[in-house]
């Protein structure tokens, strides 16, 4: 994976406050975003079977509020 110097300046910085390698650190964030992605999608899935639609359809704008998702 190649990043620019910025990101790379970013990512030694943060591994370094954590005491971890680069590749830790990318790793964690890495599974964090996966695993908040499943959630929503979970989240979705509920909400639509709740409502007896697609998932699809409760995402087309206008369908439901983040209140929705508490």
């Amino acid at each position: 994976m190649q990043f620019t110097p910025a990101e790379k300046a970013a990512i030694m910085a943060h591994s370094a406050s954590l005491a971890i390698s680069h590749d830790e650190c990318v790793r964690q964030a890495a599974t964090e975003r996966a695993q908040l992605w499943q959630r929503e999608q979970d989240a979705y899935a509920r909400l639509a079977a709740q409502r007896g639609v697609s998932v699809q359809d409760l995402l087309r704008r206008g369908c439901f509020t983040d209140d929705d998702l508490s």
